[in-house]
């Protein structure tokens, strides 16, 4: 599919359905190709549990509590 950089604002979901389909979309400007945007290797996301996913807990062994990692987040660096 060609499109250009006005199909990008006004026909943004026409580009989108296209790269769901596998679709290669070039970008042109003027009648100039000035890139191509090319759909990601997605991987179908699992539906599993929350409790199975693996930034789940890998913060229970901090002795820091919640409060005190926001208040040392948010500290500016020159301190």
């Amino acid at each position: 599919m060609k499109a250009s950089v006005m199909d990008l604002r006004y026909r943004t979901k026409e580009i989108l359905r296209a790269l769901d389909a596998r679709e290669e979309v070039t970008l042109t400007h003027r009648g100039t190709e000035k890139g191509k945007i090319i759909p990601t290797e997605a991987k179908p996301r699992a539906h599993g549990s929350l409790h199975e996913h693996p930034a789940v807990g890998m913060w229970a062994d901090s002795a820091e509590s919640v409060s005190e990692l926001i208040t040392r987040i948010r500290k500016p660096r020159s301190c």
